[in-house]
């Protein structure tokens, strides 16, 4: 009898360790890299993925401006942000609010990291900020004629 409840015990805290595994994945794949491997199989196995962490209190807004292309309807976003973890960090999404000369809001939009493109041109290299590094993004947004003259910016995940 008591060997049937030590194998019962082993199985439930074997299966414990398992929901915890997979509840931090993310976590525990970005605080320790060799354990990547197993959790990759243990995810295979489950049918989940292993994502960068989410993490907003690491991610820093540098810079910001919001200029309108000559000639059109057209502005320009420009945003630097700021890794000041020690591990990657997923881009987040960007919440932007257009106000006119009166404060009166014109438009709000969540912008996600795929609606930018880095200062370059090209499209935003991979889905996370590596530790310490920057990352200097731009969206081209149209206004329709709508007076703009302020603005601001705030990270978010969905």
């Amino acid at each position: 009898m008591r060997a049937s409840l030590v194998v019962a015990a082993a199985l439930l805290i074997g299966t414990l360790l398992t929901q915890i595994a997979v509840q931090y994945r993310d976590a525990f794949a970005a605080q320790w890299p060799q354990a990547r491997p197993t959790l990759e199989t243990l995810c295979e196995v489950l049918d989940c993925r292993i994502e960068p962490l989410r993490r907003l209190a690491a991610i820093t807004v540098e810079s910001s401006g919001l200029t309108q292309v000559e000639g059109s309807d057209a502005y320009r976003l420009s945003l630097t942000l700021h890794n000041r973890g020690q591990v990657d960090i997923a881009l987040p999404s960007v919440d932007l609010s257009v106000t006119d000369n009166s404060g009166t809001l014109v438009s709000r939009r969540a912008l996600a990291p795929a609606d930018f493109r880095t200062a370059t041109g090209g499209s935003v290299p991979g889905v996370a900020l590596a530790p310490g590094s920057e990352s200097q993004l731009q969206a081209l947004l149209t206004a329709r004629g709508a007076r703009i003259s302020g603005y601001t910016v705030e990270l978010f995940y969905p």
